[in-house]
């Protein structure tokens, strides 16, 4: 979040040719939290934590993002597929191409991981795989 607004400072018109590399980021970070909320493959429970737990404009896209976004610009450093914004777009569909504004999406990635960390309280299967992913992580610290 600081890098974030760091980069908002020094660019006030947006985060025009910054986007991939924030992108990347916040990318990762669901790859990171997804892996505490959810079994399975990457691309499973990245998808499953979008449909749980991201505001609901973007749960019918979870799939896109995850292989046009995700996947795109981690392996492939491109978005020949979707659009991507420097500023603060919703999420849409125009004519098959999927678009967000980045500042939107961080909102969103906000928004997601505070609905995961409230569920996490109570959800007695939520709790299970995240100590167990913890518990896995923290066996390999050296």
């Amino acid at each position: 979040s600081s890098d974030l607004n760091d980069i908002k400072k020094s660019n006030p018109n947006g985060l025009e040719h910054r986007g991939h590399v924030i992108a990347i980021t916040l990318l990762c970070a669901i790859d990171a939290i997804a892996s505490y909320a959810y079994k399975g493959g990457v691309g499973s429970r990245y998808k499953k934590f979008i449909k749980n737990h991201f505001p609901d404009d973007y749960k019918p896209y979870a799939k896109e993002i995850y292989n046009l976004y995700r996947n795109s610009l981690v392996h492939s450093w491109n978005l020949f597929e979707a659009g991507m914004l420097p500023n603060s777009e919703n999420i849409k569909c125009n004519n098959g191409i999927i678009s967000f504004g980045l500042l939107n999406f961080f909102r969103a990635i906000e928004f997601a991981i505070d609905d995961f960390l409230t569920k996490l309280k109570d959800d007695k299967i939520l709790q299970g795989t995240t100590i167990k992913r913890y518990k896995k992580l923290k066996s390999t610290a050296k």
